[in-house]
């Protein structure tokens, strides 16, 4: 059985992959296709797996082991995650519209949050949750873990398509 936190850390190497597209897609001639693939990435496994263990699984165990939610750092990333869906919905508006201009701006402004949030979550927050979690809890949160993802179907359809998505935007025609 993984570490939970361990395998947190590898959802944010697959998150930042689709990052760094979203970041290269903004300089190049990309069709809205491809921000619907970001868009679902984000919605059934940054948000729908990944931010679902955190506040689901992680965030709970370290707020019993004395880790404030309210003014502490696990408020600020539950915030994040709300910003990020905000940023989700006009991602969605600038799909319906098929508007690309809108979509890089808003794609662009999600991964600089997200890319933020990584980095407070595998600077701080992670190594505050491996230190206090004891042997026992983090064993029950490898198990929780696994549950939501059995055999880790989820992961690996959606670590393929962050490739796809880094394939495509690095091919597409400058602008």
């Amino acid at each position: 059985m993984s570490d939970p936190i361990d395998v947190l850390m590898e959802d944010h190497r697959t998150i930042e992959t689709v990052l760094a597209a979203i970041r290269f897609a903004a300089r190049k001639q990309v069709p809205v296709d491809f921000y619907e693939d970001v868009v679902d990435f984000i919605v059934n496994y940054a948000d729908g797996l990944h931010h679902a263990r955190e506040e689901d699984r992680l965030f709970p165990a370290m707020e019993q082991r004395g880790i404030p939610r309210e003014g502490g750092p696990i408020g600020v990333m539950c915030a994040e995650h709300v910003m990020g869906r905000e940023h989700v919905a006009r991602m969605r508006e600038h799909l319906a519209a098929e508007d690309l201009g809108q979509l890089r701006l808003e794609s662009n402004a999600y991964a600089a949050l997200l890319g933020a949030h990584i980095e407070k979550e595998d600077v701080v927050l992670f190594p505050m949750g491996q230190a206090m979690l004891a042997p026992d809890e983090i064993e029950r949160l490898g198990r929780e873990f696994e549950e939501v993802d059995p055999g880790g179907e989820i992961r690996t359809r959606y670590v393929a398509l962050a490739e796809s998505l880094q394939e495509r935007a690095a091919q597409a025609p400058d602008l």
